[in-house]
């Protein structure tokens, strides 16, 4: 009967080293010496297993660099030659041996082996994925892969560098395996949350995480590390057995310290004259690992013995009976605690078993045999086929872990290597923008941008800084690290330069050949790779109390911009809204199926009696929808005017209610002065407790919402407006800005009402006219404060500088931006900042108030300046930054168009907001 369940799992990683510009390099020497001590050896006692018939349960994880490795004919063939030299090697040894009967035997042994080697690489045609793939296929070994350069995920400045790491791995190992990988190996055991969702997106559907990042999980996992958890994305973890773990891994009572087992650091590579040596040595006159070692490890403080392969293998046999007696006693242990039959997950680096203990493949091969007889009562499997057996496991959310020394980054980042981070994350940043600018790129530049890519991913690699803080290749880590970062620069560089010369280009793709489909808009924030939900089209009802060309603010533009991008998605969206004059009942607007019922529904003359009958006519257009044969996946209401509707559909349609507050009554007014504004909010909160998840547009909105509302903020997502340039006229970075000497003038672009603080930036003007006496200021828009400000300019004698423009439609509004030197928003409250973002989009700088969401707009000094509310001194000063400088201006204006690109363009505002469909559905 069956006590306990073994997941052994081996992490088979190198980085990517591959040198065609020399034809023998030491660093290569790294991957060979894996291949003969640790991953052919490992296959053949697969193969040994499978010869007699022995049912046995392994994971193997296989990193993309690897899997690289083994299938390119350069590594191949210079593997062959390096077989080849040290078996010349190995029949020098036997002569100058034959003296010692012993050690010669020892020669032998590794000539015999060498030849074996060869013959068996030679089988599989020098390529390893074969051998791999051939145990998958019978079902014995769990194939799983890791990230795409193992690069260390915690640290990463963005999400969308997680995600290209996490995909580019995931493609690799389908691409050379023909199926999606089940599991995932965090590099170095590495979990941040937000993680799990991305390995999600890629059908991954567990992977492992470090012991206490399981027992710090919350809630405590009641099973403890003995059985899986699932985290809110749905994708189990697996966390390490550290009792399992230590009987191998620690260096003082581990196995791979037994007296009788090879010593690692006598070899002969150290110890015989270099003339001898070095014709077979990877580089010239470095001395290094040759594989011919004779002695074991003996004991402490004595004189080192031969080494004794017998003895040795004997020895490994023992040592797999004793670990799977200690997992029986382990599993009787747990049995008698938990719900069912416990699981002991055992990870390992692969490179263990041969490399260092060169006795590990045996010991692998006796604890599998020894497992299938049964002796223990201990069953191998493997984490798919657990989960299969054990569907029905807790919720938790993990804790930040890794498994290196202290059990989180310091090995990673500390004094040693945190320099690495400034360079990476800075091409992270950048690589972001330039997949978002050139989303569409063909021919010359998408290769550049794709060589990018690889570029950043290899610099991420996780081994360079694990090296420099070992203090081992310190100089060969730093080389390549300086390598990538440069290549990196020099090929974005040369997109605003022009091309790099197309040999040069081909020259890198030929020395980083990693990765031959790369894709470099992984890193946009466009791209989407999307799990089955994130890839279905939707069939959305929108409701929303204005749309164009009935707008009044700009809640109307909004829901315009978001229905028609999703339609250009594929998504399906029928918008209700309120009847108007010389409108139809039903259009198409933009592949958006709009739809009004007839004006004589609203006969209110008072605004909430209005706002009952426009409620009530939504409901009769659903229905009347329903009863057509059509079908909804989510409501999505916008504002509370419609809340009552969205609510009554979301019950009796039995799907979820979204809900966009796009500001609150409390916010527009600063606070609660009457009956209808306690009305009003108490409609708005009503909304906000019906709706299954709601929508801000910044993250102060949000946490206005939270307060006023007492609504929990992780119900609350954070999606910005967006703009679309080309509906302000511009199709690409123009490189002009407008100044006063060319006429250029302050503009001022919204409603004229005193929160929108039009009255500082008047007082900021007066300051600037003994400075700038022809300083001129256009404002354009309507409000009741219009007279209010009239009277204010005359009194600070400024009727000559400025102009009222009264109200301004699209046309006139883009001509307004196209002679503005400078765009100035001063307001005292704010949600969002929809006009400071089309002048943005426009190329022009900008001033803005740093209140409510238009702060979270600018970046201060990189996009724009930010100045405090009702500040007029401040004001003048950074308009005289902003007249004084036009270099700057310039600058400014480009970083503020490509945010615009990047995170406020609608097909990604589109995509974040299925994504809150997405939650509401799972």
């Amino acid at each position: 009967m069956t006590k306990g369940y073994l997941a052994l799992v081996l992490h088979a990683h190198l980085p990517f080293v591959r040198h065609p510009e020399a034809p023998r390099h030491l660093e290569e020497h790294w991957y060979y010496q894996a291949l003969t001590e640790c991953y052919i050896p490992l296959i053949q006692s697969l193969e040994a297993l499978y010869r007699d018939e022995v049912q046995f349960q392994l994971t193997v994880s296989l990193s993309p660099p690897l899997i690289s490795m083994f299938t390119d004919t350069l590594m191949q063939e210079r593997y062959l030659k390096y077989l080849e030299r040290l078996l010349i090697l190995a029949d020098l040894e036997k002569r100058r041996l034959a003296d010692q009967p012993d050690f010669r035997a020892l020669a032998e042994m590794y000539g015999n082996r060498l030849e074996e080697t060869r013959a068996f690489f030679r089988r599989f045609d020098s390529n390893l994925v074969g051998a791999f793939r051939g145990f998958q296929d019978r079902g014995s070994v769990e194939l799983i892969t890791t990230a795409a350069t193992h690069g260390y995920l915690p640290l990463m400045r963005t999400h969308e560098a997680r995600r290209a790491q996490i995909q580019i791995g995931v493609e690799t190992f389908t691409r050379h395996f023909e199926c999606l990988p089940k599991g995932f190996w965090l590099p170095e055991c590495a979990y941040i949350p937000g993680v799990d969702a991305l390995l999600r997106d890629n059908g991954v559907r567990y992977f492992f995480t470090e012991t206490h990042g399981l027992t710090f999980a919350r809630p405590h996992p009641q099973s403890g590390v003995y059985a899986p958890v699932y985290c809110p994305s749905g994708v189990a973890a697996f966390a390490r057995d550290p009792e399992s773990s230590r009987q191998v891994w620690d260096r003082l009572v581990g196995y791979p310290g037994d007296p009788y087992y090879r010593e690692y650091y006598r070899d002969i590579g150290y110890e015989l004259d270099w003339d001898y040596l070095a014709p077979y040595t990877p580089a010239e006159g470095v001395p290094t690992d040759t594989g011919f070692k004779y002695y074991r490890i003996t004991a402490p403080n004595s004189e080192k013995q031969i080494y004794q392969p017998e003895i040795a293998e004997g020895k490994a046999r023992s040592h797999a009976r004793h670990f799977l007696q200690s997992r029986q006693l382990q599993a009787e242990h747990l049995s008698e605690q938990m719900d069912r039959i416990p699981l002991m997950v055992a990870p390992y680096d692969a490179e263990l078993f041969g490399h260092w203990w060169y006795e590990g493949p045996k010991w692998i091969e006796a604890v599998c045999r020894r497992a299938a007889e049964g002796h223990e009562s201990i069953e191998m499997t493997t984490p798919s086929r657990y989960l299969e057996r054990y569907p029905e496991n807790e919720v938790v959310e993990l804790s930040l872990s890794s498994w290196g020394a202290g059990g989180y980054n310091e090995v990673w980042l500390n004094e040693t290597n945190d320099w690495i981070y400034r360079h990476t994350h800075l091409m992270e940043t950048r690589m972001g923008e330039l997949a978002d600018l050139h989303y569409g790129a063909r021919g010359l530049v998408r290769r550049v941008l794709n060589q990018a890519a690889r570029e950043i991913l290899l610099a991420q690699s996780s081994d360079w800084a694990f090296i420099i803080k070992m203090g081992t290749a310190v100089e060969y880590a730093n080389r390549r690290l300086s390598r990538h970062i440069n290549r990196f620069n020099t090929l974005v560089d040369g997109l605003d330069q022009g091309l790099p010369h197309k040999p040069k280009l081909e020259e890198l793709e030929s020395q980083d050949n990693i990765f031959p489909n790369i894709d470099f808009r992984v890193y946009s924030h466009h791209y989407r790779s999307g799990s089955s939900l994130n890839r279905r089209k939707f069939r959305i009802l929108m409701l929303s109390w204005e749309f164009p060309p009935l707008t009044v603010g700009g809640l109307g533009r909004h829901v315009y911009d978001l229905s028609s991008a999703m339609a250009s998605q594929g998504d399906q969206v029928h918008v209700v809204t309120a009847p108007a004059p010389n409108l139809n009942q039903y259009e198409w607007v933009a592949g958006v199926r709009v739809h009004r019922f007839p004006e004589d529904r609203i006969r209110a003359r008072d605004f909430l009696t209005w706002v009952h009958e426009l409620n009530l006519g939504m409901i009769e257009v659903a229905e009347s929808l329903r009863e057509q044969g059509q079908q909804f996946d989510v409501i999505h209401a916008h504002d509370w005017l419609v809340g009552a509707a969205g609510a009554e559909i979301s019950r009796a349609f039995g799907i979820p209610l979204v809900a966009t507050i796009h500001a609150t009554e409390h916010g527009r007014h600063r606070g609660l002065h009457g009956e209808l504004q306690q009305q009003i909010h108490g409609e708005e909160k009503q909304l906000a407790h019906d709706a299954a998840a709601l929508i801000c547009c910044s993250k102060y909105m949000a946490r206005e919402i939270e307060r006023l509302f007492e609504i929990p903020a992780q119900k609350i997502s954070v999606i910005p407006n967006g703009v679309e340039p080309i509906s302000l006229g511009i199709r690409g970075w123009t490189g002009d800005i407008q100044t006063p000497a060319d006429g250029g003038y302050i503009l001022y672009i919204g409603r004229l009402v005193p929160e929108k603080g039009v009255q500082v930036l008047l007082q900021a003007l007066a300051l600037l006219r003994p400075q700038f006496p022809e300083l001129k200021l256009v404002v354009a828009g309507i409000g009741p404060h219009m007279e209010e400000l009239q009277q204010l300019s005359e009194s600070l004698e400024l009727n000559r500088h400025v102009t009222f423009a009264g109200f301004v439609d699209g046309s006139e509004r883009n001509e307004l931006f196209r002679g503005a030197a400078v765009a100035v928003f001063p307001s005292l409250y704010e949600p969002f900042g929809i006009v400071a973002l089309e002048a943005l989009a426009a190329q022009v700088p900008v001033i803005v108030s740093d209140t409510g969401g238009l702060g979270e707009v600018i970046e201060h000094g990189v996009d724009g300046f930010k100045i405090p509310p009702n500040r007029p001194d401040l004001m003048a000063y950074y308009l005289t930054q902003i007249i004084t400088a036009p270099g700057v201006s310039l600058q400014m204006a480009r970083k503020g168009w490509q945010k615009v690109l990047t995170l406020y363009d609608w097909r990604y505002i589109s995509e974040r907001t299925k994504d809150v469909y997405v939650r509401t559905l799972i």
